[in-house]
């Protein structure tokens, strides 16, 4: 049985919660720059200073049991309380340190308003012992992300408000309805509304039901959960997509993509920074996101 936290507890508990974010052990390894077996030892290691078992593992696949769910929970919310602690302490010397996780939207590094890199290099000008975590993820999952504490913060487009989120309006992104060299209405100069709603066409399965989109598809065969994915799709000439303008300009020069009707078939996003309402912020992420409100100044 636990009776006392040593720093060999807390590197455990670090270890299981990384194994539970990644689903697994051997998902886990490269994360943790583990092998399988060496992770296994440390989580048997873990049960035996708690004197439980804290999740099954094998040909069933891996999971928690209900104690691993109520030590998950309370192991964050010591490694949150752990970050404050370090994030005070260390205020008084002016040095930023800790790990800092931030999600993105895929598919935005060639968005000229998208100045994120310009904010990662601002923010490594400051004094600093701080690692930089950067995920890609669809909007669904950066909002689950930023809720659960896996991320301390996210930036993409989303079309609702949660209670629990704050949000920051950063940039808007341009999109429009694009066919590849291949597909047949790319010969045609100005196909009919009709025409084009009869094709068909890879939908975003990112989206949320609620989205207003200028035209909607009467068939789509193909989901893409990220929006290279999309690219794919159009330029296989099996289907219609929307796509950033962006993000397709360099196969639209090539003569590989065509834009669609650009005037009357296009929308735009507002892309937001997100961070979780209830959680205080770290003096690290308070400077990351001066730097990027800083790079956007709106």
């Amino acid at each position: 049985m636990l009776r006392n936290v040593t720093d060999m507890d807390l590197r455990l508990l670090r270890i299981f919660s990384v194994v539970v974010k990644c689903g697994g052990f051997t998902a886990a390894q490269a994360e943790l720059n583990m092998s399988q077996s060496n992770i296994s030892m440390h989580i048997s290691s873990l049960e035996k200073r708690l004197g439980y078992r804290l999740c099954e593992r094998g040909k069933g696949g891996f999971r928690l049991t209900e104690k691993g769910q109520r030590i998950l929970a309370a192991a964050q919310a010591l490694f949150g309380a752990v970050e404050v602690f370090q994030s005070e302490a260390q205020e008084l010397s002016g040095r930023l340190v800790g790990d800092l996780y931030l999600g993105l939207a895929d598919n935005i590094a060639t968005l000229p308003a998208a100045r994120i890199d310009a904010a990662i290099a601002r923010f490594y000008q400051r004094e600093h012992d701080v690692h930089l975590h950067v995920f890609i993820n669809s909007p669904t999952e950066l909002e689950r992300a930023v809720i659960d504490g896996q991320l301390d913060m996210a930036i993409s487009y989303f079309s609702r408000s949660l209670p629990t989120l704050d949000y920051q309006p950063l940039y808007r992104e341009e999109i429009g309805l694009f066919c590849g060299a291949a597909h047949p209405l790319f010969a045609i100069e100005h196909p009919g509304l009709e025409l084009i709603k009869a094709c068909d066409w890879i939908r975003h399965g990112f989206l949320p039901a609620n989205q207003v989109l200028p035209v909607i598809a009467q068939r789509a065969s193909a989901t893409a959960y990220h929006m290279e994915a999309v690219v794919h799709g159009v330029l296989a000439g099996t289907h219609l997509g929307y796509l950033p303008h962006h993000s397709a300009k360099p196969w639209v020069q090539a003569g590989q993509m065509r834009v669609l009707h650009p005037d009357a078939l296009r929308y735009e996003v507002q892309h937001s920074l997100i961070t979780h309402a209830g959680h205080p912020h770290g003096e690290a992420r308070r400077a990351f996101i001066e730097d990027l409100l800083a790079e956007h100044p709106g």
